[in-house]
């Protein structure tokens, strides 16, 4: 494991919580709709959803870290930055899940791939296809059994939005970005010592 545990713990936290506010937004929306009360609700999320999304993160963080080339110029503007954007793209497809899907789903990709262009690498692409694979699979899943539904109007693709692929890509990229980040911040600072002055 490369990433330290108050590092996982902190990517935990901030996958989280960018869930939650997500989540809160398809909900107030009708985007989605929960039909289970098994577990306690955070906000507008069963428990088990900003869980899962958190372990994405720290998982997917950690990967990049095990993939070539962790880059070591990756800046706190850059991070804030991700993470802005991808939350506004999360909450942006609860605001237009009732639009037609090309036009929807085609402003969610290009934000994807503008975010990749700016803020991504090739093994942060990886990431970013894992997470588009893996992510919206997980959510067909949960609707096929009942968990939750999305609106009539978004959901196109096996029962969820269409736009969920490239908003997974997104996330992918941008966590690939926070896992580099936490492993430079760690890295010792290298200071040049003044030559003597000849005497």
């Amino acid at each position: 494991m490369k990433l330290r545990v108050p590092e996982i713990v902190a990517l935990f936290l901030l996958g989280a919580a960018v869930a939650l506010i997500g989540d809160h937004s398809h909900v107030v929306t009708g985007t989605t709709e929960y039909f289970t009360d098994a577990v306690p609700f955070v906000w507008s999320s069963p428990l088990w959803f900003p869980v899962m999304v958190g372990a994405a993160t720290a998982s997917l963080a950690e990967l990049r870290l095990h993939l070539p080339d962790p880059r070591t110029t990756v800046t706190a503007r850059q991070v804030v930055a991700g993470v802005a954007v991808v939350m506004g793209a999360y909450v942006t497809t609860a605001l237009v899940h009732s639009a037609p899907v090309v036009p929807s789903s085609a402003l969610i990709a290009a934000v994807a791939i503008i975010i990749w262009c700016v803020l991504g690498d090739g093994p942060g692409a990886l990431c970013g296809a894992l997470a588009a694979v893996i992510g919206p699979i997980v959510e067909i899943v949960l609707v096929e059994v009942g968990v939750f539904a999305y609106n009539a109007d978004c959901d196109g693709l096996f029962g969820v939005g269409p736009w969920l692929v490239p908003l997974y890509f997104a996330f992918g990229v941008v966590v690939a970005l926070l896992g580099e980040y936490a492993a430079m911040k760690r890295q010792p600072v290298v200071t040049r010592s003044m030559p003597h002055a000849n005497r």
